[in-house]
C-alpha cells in the first residue's frame, strides 16, 4: 500500500487553499459588484425624496413604524415580511432568512423609535439594503475566511449616512451610526493581508485540529 508523504500532504493542503482562496476572492468580488449596483440604483443623486416632517418623537409600536415607512416612501419587496416591531429586540433592527430561497423577515427595536430621522434610517438600513443584498453570497464569503458580514453591514450603514439628509438625522444620530460601524465593523486597510485571510483562517483550523498537530 502506498503511504503519502509529508511534503505531498501540504502540497494537497496548499492548492486546497489556494482553490478556496480563489473562490473566496471571486464571490467577494462579486458581492462587491452587486453593492456598486444597490448604490447607484439607490443612491441620494438617483431617487427623489420630499421633505419629511413629523412633529414630536415616535412611540416604540407598530403603528408609528407603519408612519415612517408611508412618510419616507420605504417601499417593502415582495420577498419581505414585515417590518416588525419587537420590544425584545436590543438592536435597532435585524434582518434573517430561514433559508436560502426563504422570505426576508424583517423587526425593528424600541432603539430605533428615539427619533423619527433614526427610525427611517433603521426602516431604510434594513428594508433597503439588507433585504436586497446577497444572503447565500455572504455566507460563502464567511466560510471561506472573508468578512462577508463586515462587508453587509459596512454597505447598510454606509448607506444610512449617505442618506442623512433625506431622513434628517442629526450630527448626533450621524455620529453614533458611524461610530457603529467602526466598532463593529472596522475596514480593513490593508487589502494585502486581507486576501490572505482564507489561508491564515484554515491554516488557523488546521493547526487546531488533531491532524494538524500531528503534521506539526
Amino acid at each position: 500500500m502506498e503511504h503519502f508523504s509529508i511534503p505531498r500532504v501540504f502540497l494537497g493542503i496548499f492548492i486546497g487553499l489556494f482553490l478556496l482562496a480563489s473562490f473566496g476572492a471571486t464571490v467577494v468580488f462579486y458581492g462587491v459588484k452587486e453593492a456598486e449596483v444597490r448604490a447607484a440604483e439607490m443612491s441620494p443623486a438617483v431617487l427623489r425624496f420630499k421633505p419629511v416632517q413629523l412633529a414630536g418623537e415616535p412611540s416604540p409600536s407598530q403603528s408609528d413604524l407603519n408612519q415612517a415607512l408611508e412618510a419616507f416612501n420605504i417601499r417593502i419587496p415582495k420577498n419581505v415580511k414585515g417590518p416588525f416591531f419587537s420590544s425584545k429586540l436590543e438592536d435597532r433592527g435585524l434582518t434573517i432568512r430561514k433559508g436560502v430561497m426563504s422570505d426576508a423577515i424583517v423587526y425593528v427595536g424600541a432603539d430605533a423609535f428615539s427619533s423619527w430621522a433614526l427610525l427611517g434610517s433603521t426602516l431604510a438600513h434594513e428594508i433597503e439594503v439588507h433585504c436586497r443584498q446577497n444572503f447565500l453570497a455572504i455566507h460563502f464569503q464567511n466560510i471561506s475566511g472573508f468578512d462577508g458580514t463586515g462587508y453587509a453591514e459596512r454597505e447598510a450603514y454606509g448607506y444610512e449616512l449617505a442618506h442623512a439628509e433625506r431622513f434628517g438625522l442629526t450630527t448626533y444620530e450621524r455620529d453614533l451610526i458611524s461610530s457603529t460601524m467602526m466598532y463593529f465593523y472596522p475596514k480593513r486597510q490593508n487589502q494585502f493581508v486581507q486576501k490572505l485571510e482564507p489561508i491564515r483562517f484554515w491554516l488557523d483550523r488546521l493547526a487546531a485540529s488533531n491532524f494538524g498537530k500531528v503534521l506539526l
